[in-house]
């Protein structure tokens, strides 16, 4: 195999792990491409610029590597399309270890990650790209984990290194009902450090889940304990947990446009929307926060006088009035009008107050790409308001009709 050859496998199961030690070449790399349903046990990937597509990964080892579904010591990896289910260790794992540079620049697209043990994406290294993938039902104890140790987990994606893109991930249905998910603490994405740079965009996470004090379903775990997290983006996200945010020990962490969601039932001391710890230099900015039973915001003495908040929109479906002090610019206690919460479709409506009342940030698109801002300003939430119309034969461009305002996704028939 030589840098710009394709191997084509053919539909099958095949019981063996693919070990791939000769590299491609940077922008011609060595492709392995599935032909129809092509399970295999996996795939250890030590050699730069390859390729892995469109394959069905399970029965993985009991081993730290080889236990993973897609274990990467390289750079420049794609993982395109790939299944990886029920895996002892992990899903996708991008290795790299303090002191060594370990894999980058790798792409991490449109792959299903279903029931692995621990985790479904594990990042280590510098300048990945981790976009549109899906993840559901990470186990703490998985049945091949022979001998595991105390510290095991159900997370969905784990994030270390520097200089990545996370966007546009789908994390649900790991849930305290499963047999297999004794304690574990349920985070949609954590890290305890090292962690600089990195930027969390339109992903969607689903962790609506609570079993006691220390066991509970957060969005964002984020702490400086192994090292530094600083310079953290999370925006237009969409987050349904018990806790939206936690950061401990860590600095400039932007959190702008997201729509944090949860549930009126978890009106307990352990709850609260963001929590900061020793936070240093922390925005929190045109966020809706919807159903938080305790205050949205609590920061700790040492993380309140860099605190920059205001601006975000505070409700409560009950309509009782919500815990907490409000900050400049709050819409607080306002219905954001989304256009059908039971659903879990948080678009806003056209009569929305929060249209046009978020803080200037830096932030140009919305969940789904959109622009922002459009008319007199930032729309607060995930979501930019946008009406699209399809404009009858034979009108001007710039008609009665050409730009108008409104619910995301609306068009108007000739």
């Amino acid at each position: 195999v030589v840098p710009g050859s394709t191997v084509h496998v053919l539909p099958g199961r095949y019981q063996e792990r693919v070990r791939v030690t000769r590299p491609g070449r940077e922008g011609t790399p060595v492709v392995f491409q599935a032909e129809g349903a092509v399970r295999v046990r996996g795939f250890t990937i030590l050699a730069d610029d390859i390729t892995v597509r469109g394959f069905e990964i399970t029965g993985t080892e009991d081993l730290w590597d080889d236990g993973v579904g897609i274990f990467v010591d390289a750079r420049r990896c794609l993982l395109e399309d790939n299944q990886v289910r029920h895996a002892t260790r992990g899903g996708i794992l991008l290795f790299g270890e303090l002191g060594r540079a370990g894999s980058t620049g790798c792409v991490v697209r449109n792959n299903l990650l279903v029931r692995n043990g621990l985790m479904g994406i594990e990042i280590h290294g510098k300048d990945h790209v981790i976009e549109g993938n899906e993840i559901w039902g990470t186990i703490q104890y998985h049945p091949g984990w022979v001998d595991p140790p105390p510290w095991v987990d159900a997370d969905g994606i784990r994030f270390f290194g520097q200089g990545h893109r996370i966007k546009g991930n789908y994390i649900h249905n790991i849930s305290y009902d499963d047999a297999q998910n004794v304690n574990p603490h349920i985070d949609c994405f954590q890290t305890w450090g090292p962690a600089v740079d990195i930027v969390f965009e339109g992903n969607r996470c689903e962790n609506l889940e609570y079993q006691g004090p220390d066991e509970q379903g957060k969005g964002f775990m984020i702490e400086s304990r192994d090292g530094l997290v600083r310079d953290i983006i999370i925006r237009n996200n969409v987050i349904l947990a018990f806790n939206q945010v936690t950061i401990l020990d860590s600095r400039r962490i932007q959190i702008v446009n997201n729509t944090f969601v949860s549930d009126l039932d978890f009106d307990l001391p352990a709850q609260v929307g963001i929590g900061l710890f020793r936070a240093l230099r922390v925005t929190i900015k045109n966020n809706i926060f919807y159903d938080v039973a305790r205050p949205h915001l609590a920061p700790d003495l040492a993380s309140e006088p860099s605190l920059d908040a205001g601006h975000n929109n505070v409700y409560r479906s009950d309509g009782r009035r919500p815990r907490g002090t409000p900050s400049a610019g709050d819409l607080w206690g306002v219905d954001p009008e989304f256009m059908n919460p039971a659903a879990r479709d948080f678009r806003l409506q056209l009569t929305s107050p929060v249209i046009d009342a978020g803080a200037e940030v830096d932030v140009t698109t919305d969940f789904t790409g959109n622009p922002r801002p459009l008319g007199g300003g930032h729309d607060i939430g995930a979501f930019e308001s946008v009406i699209d119309l399809v404009e009858p034969p034979g009108l001007i461009e710039n008609g009665p009709h050409a730009s108008r305002r409104g619910s995301t996704g609306l068009r108007f028939p000739p």
